[in-house]
């Protein structure tokens, strides 16, 4: 009945899904560790074994039908074999997720944020427990007769085996009986560093450790204890190597060796992207007041500016600007606010110039071309990611307040090789047409013919 509760349930969840978000956990639980480990092999045992499919419901089926039939041919060892070995491979199929969030409790109760809480653990028991129950069942229908176990519980071999068990279980538990609760360090002045090298140090690895509230009742001593057995048994992944590092020589090379590949890279990465830049330089057709270039990059491909007045609402978020930005996919403005748009995954070779007199119009070489009005209330022109606050750009409103007019000239990132997008704005003062668009001629990466308001 419980394995066929469970099909049902299982069935009724096949037009919904269930998730949860990722959980911060504490680096040794080892029934979560198990659990991780046996994931992929149990991921294999459900889609592979028609038998466990369903809440366990056919190998249920299956052994009833084989004890019955076994019993009415008067081989009843038959149907025992069969139904005993089905009801193993549920246990090992759905006991899993019990057994290791068992085993995390009974040893350290914090190791409950590894499953999620109780909201995270009920996610992962709620499927296991019916099948988990049906196996004893099956196992309890099928059991050995008490007589038999009578002869075997008083013969000889098991009396000698029972006195070795508890003899070695003696010598595996006397060592873990001093139960006194040693010192616990505060949390504070904990060591800090940028990331570029891996933090050393018995301190550290407790910090560490007890980060986001796990082991807070285990004694430094305990933990300290856990550590180093975890760095004995260490075998070179990287994944297992974090949380032990500080105190151990081993995975503290290995960590620091991928933060130097890691860093190596990036710097790369910043290298090929400037000589991107430098070599693409926009060379004015008439004389500017102030050319500008950086290499900037966004947090989701907005660069924005900001001016309060007298009178002006000081929240621009509700303005529609970005509306009206996402309409013509490059730039708007509108009191006091302006925005230009690019891709939120590329660095941007970004390029500023302004003139005293409108520019020549320069289409060749870019893939899009809008240019907008401006009123600057206070004279500060001044563009910036939004989201760091961040700017290291001049004030472009060079006039003062006034009318200006802001062409914004982009191209596209190389797609595939993963180099910059290039952002060419111009700013010189007057009045016009409020948006003009243009279409682009950017050497066939994304030409924009088809957009509307293209001249």
């Amino acid at each position: 009945m419980a394995s066929a509760a469970e099909a049902g349930y299982i069935l009724s969840l096949r037009n919904s899904s269930a998730f949860f978000t990722e959980f911060f956990y504490p680096a040794m639980c080892p029934g979560w560790d198990a659990y991780m480990e046996a994931a992929l092999p149990l991921s294999v045992l459900h889609s592979w074994m028609p038998p466990v499919w369903y809440g366990g419901l056919p190998a249920v089926v299956v052994a009833f039908l084989a004890h019955w039939i076994s019993t009415r041919a008067r081989h009843p060892l038959i149907g025992r074999v069969v139904s005993r070995v089905l009801a193993a491979l549920l246990l090992v199929a759905y006991s899993t997720a019990p057994l290791a969030l068992a085993v995390d409790i009974g040893i350290n109760r914090s190791c409950l944020g590894v499953w999620g809480g109780p909201e995270g653990a009920a996610l992962f028991l709620r499927g296991d427990i019916a099948p988990m129950l049906a196996a004893l069942c099956v196992l309890a229908a099928v059991r050995t007769p008490r007589h038999r176990i009578r002869r075997l519980i008083t013969s000889r071999p098991f009396r000698r085996g029972t006195v070795i068990l508890a003899a070695l279980g003696l010598l595996a538990l006397l060592p873990a009986a001093d139960l006194t609760n040693g010192p616990i360090a505060p949390l504070d002045h904990c060591p800090t560093g940028d990331g570029t090298r891996v933090l050393t140090g018995e301190h550290a690895y407790l910090c560490q450790a007890r980060g986001g509230g796990a082991f807070a009742n285990v004694s430094d001593r305990d933990l300290l204890a856990y550590g180093q057995a975890a760095c004995r048994a260490y075998t070179g992944r990287l994944e297992d190597a974090y949380a032990i590092a500080p105190i151990c020589p081993p995975a503290a090379t290995r960590v620091q060796a991928n933060i130097d590949a890691e860093e190596a890279e990036f710097r790369a990465e910043e290298t090929r992207n400037q000589k991107v830049c430098d070599s693409s330089r926009h060379r004015p057709r008439i004389t500017p007041v102030r050319v500008t270039r950086d290499r900037a990059f966004t947090d989701y491909g907005v660069l924005e500016s900001f001016e309060y007045a007298r009178g002006v609402a000081e929240n621009p978020w509700d303005d529609g600007v970005l509306d009206k930005a996402q309409k013509n996919g490059l730039v708007a403005t509108g009191t006091g606010h302006v925005i230009i748009l690019s891709h939120s995954d590329y660095d941007i070779c970004l390029t500023l110039e302004t003139y005293r007199r409108r520019p020549p119009l320069e289409l060749k070489g870019w893939d899009h071309v809008v240019e907008v009005g401006y009123d600057s209330l206070t004279g500060h022109i001044e563009l910036m990611d939004p989201m760091s606050g961040l700017t290291d750009v001049p004030n472009l409103a060079f006039r003062g307040k006034g009318h200006y007019r802001i062409r914004v000239h982009y191209r596209s990132p190389g797609w595939k090789a993963w180099t910059p997008q290039h952002l060419l704005v111009m700013v010189y003062p007057g009045t016009g047409r409020p948006v003009a668009e243009y279409c682009g001629a950017g050497a066939g990466r994304g030409v924009t013919s088809s957009r509307r308001g293209c001249r």
